[in-house]
């Protein structure tokens, strides 16, 4: 996906809010600001916005010295998710269709974003839980992603939002035999690393796997070569968040992404509102023949 004007002011006003929280004086909070500014009037709008992004972390981070602007934040969607775990289980084992409420409640759980909105509370997540288990959703292709999750020997599961990942636990555990979990190789936004992942309890039952990148989604001539195996590889890809979507969906892949419209520019791409659920599904046809990445 390219940039868009209207992804401009949200460049800027990301900038500055992590600015202010790490920032340790008025100086340094203005010189990111600088640079942001000063990188956006020469900004390739033909590459993705979280290419920006990691540009500007890269920014802060060399400003601050803070190699990760939210940890406490993600820790705290961790423990909260854990909380809400049991919960979430009951949610699916009392549904008449435990496949469709999973996935309802999985991409319910990529509303924790505080990449996308600092003002995001923890506490909105019980209703938009409940939101989410009647709001309209694509029936069809849940089925045709419960299928193929059937039917796939070899799955690469990429995360997203710490918090979001525990809810994704609802879907992995029950497949955990096919599945590897992927998420981001450096600290980024209030993405999942590895060791928040391992905080969610992912490395007791699926082997973690990492890009090898810091970037809020996924460009593959910037992965490590055990992350650009597993792509190429395996039968299914089942990419989560908004990020991802935006980064890898011109793939050639076999892919479902499950995510929730969070921006107005990922809402009018797909025709959608914001706040919906959507399961996309590319190249539903059969997977590339396995190769072997040098």
């Amino acid at each position: 996906m390219k940039t868009y004007i209207d992804c401009i002011p949200c460049f800027i006003s990301h900038s500055l809010n992590v600015a202010k929280m790490t920032g340790r004086n008025s100086e340094e909070q203005r010189e990111i600001l600088r640079q942001t500014l000063a990188m956006a009037a020469s900004l390739d709008f033909e590459k993705s916005p979280p290419a920006m992004a990691k540009k500007i972390h890269a920014i802060i981070r060399q400003i601050t010295g803070v190699d990760d602007a939210y940890v406490k934040i993600k820790d705290e969607s961790t423990a909260f998710a854990l909380e809400m775990l049991p919960f979430l289980r009951h949610e699916v084992e009392k549904s008449e269709h435990p496949f469709e409420t999973a996935i309802r409640l999985v991409i319910a759980g990529n509303i924790i974003d505080f990449g996308t909105d600092h003002n995001f509370n923890l506490n909105s997540v019980h209703q938009i839980i409940a939101d989410s288990l009647k709001q309209q959703i694509d029936i069809n292709a849940i089925e045709r992603l419960h299928r193929r999750v059937m039917e796939s020997d070899r799955i690469l599961y990429i995360a997203d939002n710490c918090g979001e990942i525990v809810f994704d636990r609802l879907l992995i555990e029950q497949y955990r035999g096919k599945i590897t979990l992927a998420v981001r190789g450096n600290p980024i936004l209030n993405d999942a690393t590895r060791r928040e992942a391992e905080m969610s309890g992912m490395n007791e039952f699926v082997d973690i796997i990492d890009t090898g990148d810091s970037i809020p989604g996924v460009i593959l001539e910037n992965c490590s070569d055990e992350f650009k195996d597993h792509f190429a590889n395996s039968d299914l890809i089942i990419s989560k968040g908004q990020g991802n979507f935006e980064t890898l969906h011109e793939t050639d892949r076999p892919v479902f992404f499950l995510f929730m419209t969070k921006c107005q520019v990922i809402a009018s791409l797909l025709n959608s509102e914001m706040g919906s659920l959507n399961v996309i599904e590319k190249n539903p046809g059969q997977p590339k023949s396995r190769q072997t990445i040098h």
